[in-house]
C-alpha cells in the first residue's frame, strides 16, 4: 500500500513536471513570435523613414518633380495608414500574447504550488508509514516473545 501511494505521488509529480515543461515551451514559442513581430515592425518603421526622405528630395525639384512628389506622398500616406493599421494589429496581438504568457505563468505557479503540496503530503505519508512499521515491529516482538515463552517453560519443566 505504501509503495502504491509512493508511485501515485511520483506519477503525479511527473505529470505536473510534464505540464510545467510544456507550458514553458509554449511561453518560449510565444516570446519568439513576439520578437519576430517586433522586428518586422522595426523594419516597417525604417522603410517608412526612407520613404519620407525620398518625398522630401522630390519636393525640392522642379514642378514635374513636385507632381511626382505629390503622387509619391499620396502613395506613402496610404502605405503609412496601412502600416499604422498593421502596427496597431501587431500591438493588439502582442497584448494578447502578453496575456497568454501571463496566464501560462500563473498556471506554472499553480502547478508549482500543487507540487509543493504533494511533496508535503508525501512527507506526511512517509512519516505515518514509519510509525506503522514501528508498531508492526513492536507487535512482532510481542508475538515472538509470547511464542518463545511457552517453549522456554516447556524445556525448563520436565
Amino acid at each position: 500500500m505504501r509503495n502504491l501511494l509512493t508511485w501515485i505521488l511520483v506519477a503525479a509529480v511527473a505529470i505536473l513536471g510534464f505540464f510545467a515543461i510544456q507550458s514553458s515551451q509554449q511561453v518560449s514559442g510565444l516570446q519568439a513570435d513576439v520578437a519576430a513581430r517586433t522586428e518586422t515592425a522595426s523594419a516597417l518603421d525604417a522603410e517608412k523613414t526612407t520613404l519620407i526622405a525620398e518625398a522630401e528630395k522630390l519636393k525640392a525639384g522642379s514642378a514635374a518633380a513636385m507632381q511626382s512628389a505629390t503622387d509619391a506622398s499620396a502613395a506613402f500616406e496610404s502605405e503609412r495608414a496601412a502600416l499604422t493599421d498593421q502596427v496597431a494589429g501587431l500591438e493588439a496581438e502582442k497584448a494578447a500574447l502578453d496575456q497568454q504568457v501571463s496566464g501560462l505563468q500563473s498556471q506554472l505557479a499553480a502547478a508549482a504550488d500543487q507540487v509543493k503540496a504533494l511533496e508535503a503530503e508525501r512527507a506526511t505519508l512517509t512519516e505515518q508509514g514509519a510509525a506503522l512499521q514501528a508498531q508492526v515491529d513492536a507487535l512482532q516482538a510481542q508475538v515472538d516473545a509470547a511464542a518463545n515463552a511457552p517453549a522456554a517453560a516447556a524445556t525448563t519443566n520436565p
